[in-house]
């Protein structure tokens, strides 16, 4: 069975990080080993939190352990996502070189977990170049955000073509989320390769809950795993992701559990193939 990697953060309670990750790769097929970069009670909005950061170290000898037991053999494809330290940037690049060079043809995602409107940075600074410099030139996959996809461009993301010439930039399939689209009231996930950009737009809402990028890069990668066709890959991560979205309004975390049998087998959400020079 296909297996997926995954480095990124924990909670106990909530649906952030790898709590909806690894159910999404569950559902959809996949056996998933997911190494927490840092556990915690809960989102840290909340009125109390507490846990801690897993050391690169500790990390380190946890990925030997596994390799030891044969339990990255079937690795199919690398995700990382919050990445708090430089050095876990570090560790995360060197298991990624040594098992891409083993196996080629490994798929790593990089979500970079490290920014958002209008807070900025919430990572410190260095870790965010180390990611920018270290991890986004090994990619298959990026998906940042809209101020992800600026940051690591260095280049204001004001319209739709400004979203598409920035992910150019970055990496061979880039999914550039909550990107504008030119149409009021509407953004776009757009999904750019090096031939092709497909869009799909949706209406902005003022209040979502938290989770949904997690949810979004999760999604993408699974289907773009099972068929790479980036329109279809678009199409059915548009689809699970409304149908979540639908059912969680008014909540204060995704209904990922409860409406589970409409996003593992959504209905294709419209895409449409954009014509660069028109953006």
């Amino acid at each position: 069975m296909p297996t997926i990697l995954s480095l990124s953060s924990q909670v106990a309670r909530g649906l952030v990080g790898q709590a909806v990750s690894g159910f999404v790769w569950q559902r959809l097929g996949f056996d998933v080993t997911m190494l927490p970069t840092v556990i915690l009670s809960n989102r840290p909005d909340y009125p109390h939190c507490a846990g801690e950061r897993l050391g690169a170290e500790q990390l380190d000898a946890m990925l030997q352990a596994l390799e030891a037991n044969g339990f990255l053999q079937d690795v199919t494809a690398i995700f990382t996502g919050y990445l708090p330290g430089a050095e876990h940037v570090s560790l995360a690049a060197r298991w990624i070189g040594r098992l891409k060079s083993e196996r080629p043809g490994i798929v790593y995602c990089c979500d970079p977990i490290f920014g958002d409107e209008p807070g900025g940075l919430y990572i410190a600074e260095e870790a965010a170049v180390s990611l920018r410099d270290t991890l986004v030139p090994m990619a298959d996959i990026l998906t940042p955000n809209r101020f992800e996809l600026g940051w690591l461009t260095g280049r204001e993301i004001g319209t739709q073509g400004d979203a598409i010439a920035a992910a150019r930039c970055l990496g061979p399939l880039v999914l550039a989320t909550s990107s504008p689209c030119n149409e009021p009231g509407k953004l776009a996930n757009l999904a750019v390769s090096a031939g092709e950009v497909w869009r799909a737009v949706s209406a902005f809402r003022e209040q979502v809950p938290h989770g949904t990028g997690d949810l979004t890069a999760a999604l993408f990668l699974a289907h773009y795993l099972g068929s790479p066709s980036v329109k279809n890959t678009l199409a059915r991560t548009g689809g699970g992701l409304e149908a979540v979205i639908a059912s969680s309004i008014g909540r204060e975390e995704l209904a990922l559990v409860a409406g589970q049998d409409r996003w593992a087998a959504p209905e294709a959400w419209p895409v449409e193939r954009i014509a660069e020079a028109a953006s």
